[in-house]
């Protein structure tokens, strides 16, 4: 799998060092690694209903850990410290989602479906030390995961590499074998409310990388009928994928949220550098 599958959201926003001069490489890079994680994330709830994949506990936190190790199949072999840093990105935005001040009905209840940020916070955290641990012992200390956590790591991530692999044995395609159905990629205007809509929406069409993303998963897996990816406002920083209508939907507000939360890094971090 080549590193331009499931790029797309880095240029789906429009967003480089040139065009944003405010933004360091260190927030780009913040947003860059988020936007994938949440195409990956969508991208795996679209899998388990359409291969009718096997889930054992909740969907979203399958759906988390096959986000995270798409990261891996992205950069395949060029992992290198950006590559673990983007790993720790991921998990920081679960930090500030953990940590800001919430508005009344913005709490994840304790019935949902979702984990509350603050675990989803510690399972990416450990997943991405449990990767290798002899090379990544610092992101215990970036991170402040808990020793009690960090000692079983390397076995979670080792469960969550089975299951990929087992998904990409059992499910991937014959690469001689046709194409029955594919994924369209729909474009909606982006609206007034967007910062920077237009330039998100040309950045879209011009790169094609959605239409690449759209190919290379009906190339790889025997779907069983046509889905939709569609890029649309949605008056919320959301992403989500619809069983029932076979739609994924980006929303541009959701990368809007990311540049906005990527402001907040450099408090955070210097708290956690902080921290006793």
């Amino acid at each position: 799998m080549k590193r331009t599958w499931l790029l797309a959201l880095l240029l789906v926003s429009g967003l480089s060092a040139a065009s944003h001069p405010e933004l360091n490489d260190e927030e780009l890079r913040f947003i860059s690694a988020n936007s994938e994680f949440t195409l990956l994330h969508e991208m795996g709830h679209l899998l388990i209903s359409e291969l009718k994949l096997p889930v054992l506990g909740r969907e979203e936190d399958a759906a988390d850990q096959l986000g995270f190790m798409g990261l891996f199949l992205l950069y395949e072999r060029q992992r290198d410290a950006d590559f673990y840093a983007k790993l720790v990105d991921v998990a920081d935005y679960w930090r500030l989602e953990w940590q800001r001040p919430k508005q009344p009905g913005e709490e994840v209840p304790a019935w949902d479906s979702h984990g509350l940020d603050e675990q989803r916070f510690y399972n990416i955290a450990c997943l991405a030390y449990g990767s290798d641990p002899k090379q990544l012992e610092w992101i215990i200390e970036a991170t402040g995961l808990p020793e009690e956590r960090a000692f079983y790591c390397p076995e979670e991530y080792q469960q969550a590499h089975h299951a990929v692999t087992w998904l990409i044995r059992h499910f991937r395609k014959p690469q001689d074998q046709p194409v029955r159905h594919r994924i369209q990629v729909i474009y909606e205007a982006p609206s007034d409310s967007v910062e920077n809509g237009a330039q998100m929406l040309a950045s879209i069409k011009a790169t094609g990388e959605l239409e690449a993303v759209a190919a290379k998963a009906s190339h790889d897996f025997d779907l069983p009928r046509d889905v939709t990816l569609r890029m649309t406002s949605c008056g919320s920083p959301d992403a989500w994928y619809n069983a029932i209508s076979g739609e994924l939907t980006l929303c541009y507000e959701r990368l809007s949220y990311f540049r906005e939360l990527a402001r907040q890094l450099p408090a955070l971090r210097r708290q956690q550098l902080e921290r006793p």
